[in-house]
């Protein structure tokens, strides 16, 4: 054999490998994203909400529109619209007026939901304390890692 003729089968063995791992990469992808919106995990609302009220939660003393909330969550206005109107439905959130900006709408938990979401966080932290437990710490730190890694590099690649 040739070293051309070496190279060209070479390099045909790399891409089919490749490829391999790229389908395993995106199975292992879907798989992981179906189990996290699993109704057992978000049960009391749709994974969007659920990630709004996370981010409202963690965000509580500051002052949140909608335009934050698209940016943080790459959510477009118009669905960010129907899913906050969905969540005011539900009194999960209430708008008001900023007192610093008139223009400007803040968005809030209600407090009386805040409980409720509360017990839904803690359900999610449980599970994922499951997680650590099983792969030992050392393994979450570095999956951490790698997740934060793929989440950079996803949002490069899907502009």
């Amino acid at each position: 054999m040739n070293y051309f003729a070496y190279k060209d089968n070479h390099t045909e063995k790399v891409e089919k490998i490749m490829s391999e791992l790229n389908e395993q990469i995106l199975d292992a992808w879907i798989h992981l994203t179906t189990a996290i919106n699993n109704e057992r995990i978000v049960s009391e609302m749709p994974l969007n909400e659920a990630l709004i009220c996370r981010i409202l939660y963690k965000k509580q003393k500051s002052e949140i529109t909608a335009t934050d909330l698209c940016a943080w969550t790459k959510m477009q206005k118009s669905q960010m619209n129907r899913t906050l109107m969905n969540m005011e439905k539900k009194n999960w959130i209430q708008r008001q007026r900023s007192k610093k900006d008139r223009r400007q709408i803040l968005i809030a938990l209600n407090e009386e939901k805040m409980r409720a979401y509360q017990e839904q966080h803690e359900h999610v932290l449980n599970i994922v304390n499951k997680l650590v437990e099983r792969i030992g710490h050392e393994n979450a730190e570095k999956t951490v890692e790698l997740f934060n890694l793929i989440e950079q590099i996803a949002r490069e690649e899907i502009k």
